[in-house]
């Protein structure tokens, strides 16, 4: 493929995207950051990379980005660009996002304008010689690619922000973990709820309002994707959630079925709507035993979908509950002043915390999924200022598919599953059998 084919310019200076991303300071970068100087289209056709110097032309001075350069990673007609992962870097001061892949050639030039992206590209292993990106946010929700993706990037020396599951297999994501701790690199994946000021808040005042937690209930959607895929997209985030709540798990039990009959790994069907790998089961319900004692439940049945509403979890104290419906950003409902001796009671639940005005307040401007991502990146930049792990962590999303996997290992040998598994292969693959 020619250069003219695989890269494509684009000047956008006055466009939206453009205009939405700025500069900020304070951010550190693991590798020395590229000076880049832009000159606008009145003077210039294209990008002009060169070390600042005393000598640059006076009116483009300001104009020289040192800070960290980002790229973005997607496939348009099959997983798109996630849930907004293509314009997650707008708007911020100090990464900016100079290039994009699309491995469908005839939409990178749309989606470049979409994203404010100056350069596009059709092929990712180009774009990450010739950009040399800082971050790079892996944004197709389909996980066909996924691990040789991220794997080029941390192979890059860039940092990665992931639509979840991070991988396929838990050997995959083992050897990403730990190509990244090699390099001093970050990965994250995109588990918002990590990060919800709300949540946040309730962690911190947990014992307070609900005493001491016995049981996490967690359900998913249990929609017509319920199941398998219910599981693998609705539920690791929210057994993310139970791990950072309730600790490690010891080891789990699981009931599948499908169609009324209970399921073998022979059973395992694709999805209709995307490319996720191995999926078993329209119906689930598991047990978790967590190293601190606390009980973890997990449903998707689509018979219960009327009753249970949109996926979400329900923390039960010695004192009282929270339940949490799952979004971006998320709801929280305290039962308040509970009396179980009442035969006739009639359960008061009330929306917390108890706020003026809006409840989800916007987010530098932005609201819903967009807040919710703007505030995953901010602290994605923040560990890479910081030198730490970010809150939505690789090595957390990991064990949130380790906790799936352990459920389709329980239900199709009917026995216990201990962790942390010993098969890192998928659960459903022929090897595993």
């Amino acid at each position: 493929m020619g250069e003219e084919d695989s890269k494509k310019q684009h000047v956008i200076f006055g466009s939206a995207g453009m205009a939405a991303s700025g500069m900020m300071s304070g951010i550190k970068a693991k590798r020395k950051i590229q000076r880049r100087l832009i000159v606008p289209e009145s003077d210039s056709k294209t990008e002009e990379t060169q070390e600042a110097s005393e000598t640059a032309p006076s009116h483009a001075e300001s104009a020289v980005f040192t800070g960290m350069k980002a790229a973005v990673i997607g496939h348009s007609g099959s997983g798109n660009f996630g849930r907004g992962l293509d314009t997650i870097f707008q708007r911020f001061d100090d990464v900016r996002l100079f290039a994009l892949t699309d491995l469908n050639p005839e939409t990178v030039n749309d989606v470049c304008v979409h994203a404010g992206a100056p350069a596009g590209y059709s092929d990712p292993a180009e774009m990450l010689e010739k950009e040399s990106p800082d971050i790079v946010s892996v944004a197709a929700t389909n996980t066909t690619r996924r691990f040789e993706q991220i794997k080029s990037v941390l192979s890059s020396g860039a940092h990665v922000l992931s639509e979840a599951p991070i991988a396929r297999t838990l050997k995959e994501s083992d050897e990403l973990l730990a190509l990244a701790k090699s390099s001093g690199l970050r990965i994250a994946a995109r588990h918002p709820m990590r990060v919800d000021p709300h949540l946040v808040a309730f962690r911190a005042q947990m014992t307070d309002l609900i005493g001491d937690l016995c049981q996490i209930r967690v359900w998913g959607a249990c929609d017509e994707s319920a199941g398998g895929e219910d599981m693998l997209l609705n539920g690791l985030p929210l057994f993310d959630i139970a791990r950072w709540f309730a600790g490690e798990v010891s080891f789990c039990t699981a009931s599948i079925s499908k169609d009324g009959i209970a399921a073998i790994a022979e059973d395992f069907h694709l999805s209709e709507s995307g490319d996720f790998g191995p999926l078993l089961g329209d119906t689930i319900h598991a047990e978790f035993e967590m190293d601190s004692g606390v009980r973890v439940s997990f449903v998707s049945d689509r018979k219960l979908q009327p009753v249970l509403g949109p996926a979400g979890i329900e923390f039960v104290g010695t004192n009282s509950k929270m339940r949490l419906i799952a979004g971006a950003p998320v709801t929280l409902s305290y039962l308040a002043n509970p009396n179980p001796f009442s035969a006739t009671r009639t359960e008061s639940w009330v929306r917390w915390p108890e706020v003026q005005g809006a409840y989800h307040h916007p987010v530098d401007h932005l609201v819903g999924e967009e807040a919710s991502n703007r505030i995953l990146m901010k602290d994605l930049i923040a560990a890479v200022s910081g030198d730490t792990a970010p809150s939505a962590s690789g090595d957390n999303a990991a064990k949130a598919l380790e906790m799936a996997h352990g459920v389709w290992q329980a239900g199709v040998t009917m026995r216990r599953a201990y962790f942390p598994l010993a098969n890192r292969l998928h659960p459903l693959s022929e090897e595993s059998q």
